[in-house]
């Protein structure tokens, strides 16, 4: 019982002593939110791409192009004149003029060869390959609707997942796996090597308790300080309706979260244990959480990676979390959840068994 007390006790005072650290709360928060702005940013460059129309004629058939155009997923439409698409693209506000002209209809009547004018400011590769592929896209959608139509061929879309997600969204959750694990690493880390740095550890091991109970006390604060942080993060994540597992998924979810938790707790005392220096894991700690961020697929799809960084990523505990939180978040999959879940499992214990290793040898030393 007071054991028990005392773990509660020295939790209890590094999780205040973190809600008063500033230094400390924008070490473990400020990462995540620069990605997540960064997201926000990349997602709306590389979504719809802005584009300026003229249309020259305003016979049912151009109209029907210009519909096809405007509701097309590949474009944010804006009307001009001529002279006022000119000056968009000139000044990068578009990245590209469409141009449907005068004689479309007459043209598209007679059968005769009736072009779309399309001027593209092939400022870089992505762009200008996106344009290429939409605008031709958008003219079969034309024909295709045309009850004469010369297009024979038609795509038959099968999609694997039940529904699609938004690029911002299906990054929030790398994101919120980078969160666990900063929040983790930094701030066990940091939690631990306070006490070396500022030699209260020598006040803490005067008390009549055990080592121990000691570095139990620290691991349970990092986590509950990491959890407390994720239930805020998933809540209003909930709310806004862009992380939001349906049924009994939220216990899996749940569960990967915790564990990632877990092994970010450990392996941060053991890394606060190790360099006894605020600094120096704030940085190394911040840089740990980052690679693992890139490596389980924080800015794009593991699978589609270089075959020799996929070897890689394979090893990396964090690609199993986020590929858990995806399946039970997303498309309420169970496929790969045993594996996750149990690599999460097996990281957890490795990390609290180097973190406790850690902080004992320098109990020791001290």
């Amino acid at each position: 019982m007071a054991a028990r007390r005392a773990v509660l006790a020295i939790a209890a005072k590094d999780i205040l002593t973190w809600f008063r650290t500033p230094s400390a709360i924008l070490a473990s928060l400020l990462p995540p939110v620069a990605f997540l702005l960064i997201i926000f940013v990349v997602a709306g460059a590389v979504g719809r791409n802005p584009v300026a129309l003229v249309v020259e004629d305003n016979g049912p058939q151009a109209q029907r192009l210009v519909s096809i155009l405007e509701d097309s997923d590949a474009f944010r439409v804006q009307r001009a004149s001529h002279d006022e698409a000119t000056h968009l693209l000139d000044t990068l506000q578009v990245a590209a003029v469409i141009t449907v002209p005068a004689s479309f209809d007459d043209d598209f009547r007679a059968h005769r060869p009736d072009p779309v004018s399309v001027q593209i400011n092939n400022l870089n590769l992505d762009f200008t390959n996106d344009l290429r592929r939409s605008v031709p896209a958008a003219i079969t959608g034309f024909y295709a609707g045309q009850p004469d139509t010369p297009v024979m061929v038609g795509v038959a879309e099968s999609d694997l997942r039940p529904h699609d997600v938004e690029l911002v969204q299906f990054e929030l959750v790398p994101i919120l796996v980078l969160l666990l694990t900063i929040m983790g690493i930094v701030n066990g880390g940091l939690a631990t090597a306070r006490e070396f740095e500022e030699l209260t550890i020598k006040a803490l091991l005067l008390s009549p308790i055990s080592r121990g109970t000691l570095i139990a006390g620290k691991i349970l604060a990092c986590w509950v300080t990491t959890m407390l942080v994720a239930a805020v993060v998933l809540v209003l994540s909930f709310v806004f309706g862009v992380l939001r597992p349906a049924g009994w998924y939220w216990l899996p979810a749940l569960a990967a979260i915790g564990l990632i938790a877990l092994a970010g707790a450990g392996l941060g005392t053991a890394l606060g244990g190790a360099l006894r220096r605020f600094s120096a894991v704030a940085g190394v700690g911040i840089n740990l959480s980052i690679y693992l961020f890139f490596l389980s697929g924080g800015i794009s799809v593991a699978a589609f990676l270089p075959e020799w960084i996929q070897d890689i990523v394979h090893f990396t505990p964090t690609f199993y979390g986020v590929d858990a939180l995806e399946a039970a978040i997303f498309y309420q999959s169970a496929d790969n959840l045993v594996r996750d879940l149990a690599v999460l499992l097996v990281t957890a214990v490795v990390g609290l068994g180097l973190g406790i290793m850690s902080l004992r040898r320098r109990l020791v030393e001290v």
